[in-house]
């Protein structure tokens, strides 16, 4: 069995319109929500054994702030085809991910995210920033994942507990 905790990237910051889309930082509220759902996450039995992110700064800085918050502070890997607007670029990453792992964690943006849950599930309308979708898939190997094996089994949001 492996396992995939697939989260947004946390609230970003629009504040500095000289930004490209590529290097816009957390805002407070990224910065407040990201560590708060990692906390969350601790009580998984099976905690992510690698972080795999986007390499736009909201998604690297919420990959830092969630491996710092998990037990097992798992090491971060930087990924450039997550920073992309297509499904496929979630599929390739998982596809790719390390034997070894039995347990990951893919940081990525929407639309991919979206499209991508979709398809394994779910029926929120949006993940939304820091949402976190944890997906499992009854095979040995990662090469083998697709999304006819996929079972949504767990959806969180900052906001979903407070009503």
């Amino acid at each position: 069995m492996k396992t995939v905790f697939l989260m947004r990237h946390a609230k970003s910051s629009w504040d500095d319109p000289s930004l490209d889309d590529h290097a816009r930082p957390l805002n407070p509220r990224g910065f407040r929500q990201a560590p708060q759902m990692a906390e969350r996450l601790n009580a998984w039995l099976h905690q992510p054994q690698t972080i795999v992110t986007s390499t736009a700064q909201r998604a690297k800085d919420t990959a830092v702030l969630v491996a710092q918050t998990l037990a097992d502070k798992p090491p971060i890997v930087l990924e450039e085809k997550l920073y992309s607007e297509h499904a496929s670029a979630i599929i390739h990453t998982i596809q790719a991910l390390e034997l070894e792992h039995d347990v990951a964690m893919i940081i990525g943006h929407n639309p991919a995210l979206n499209d991508y849950l979709y398809g394994v599930g779910m029926t929120k309308d949006n993940l939304p920033t820091s949402g976190v979708a944890v997906v499992q898939y009854p095979v040995e190997h990662w090469t083998e994942v697709a999304n006819t094996h996929a079972q949504l089994c767990f959806l969180d949001w900052p906001k979903r507990l407070r009503g």
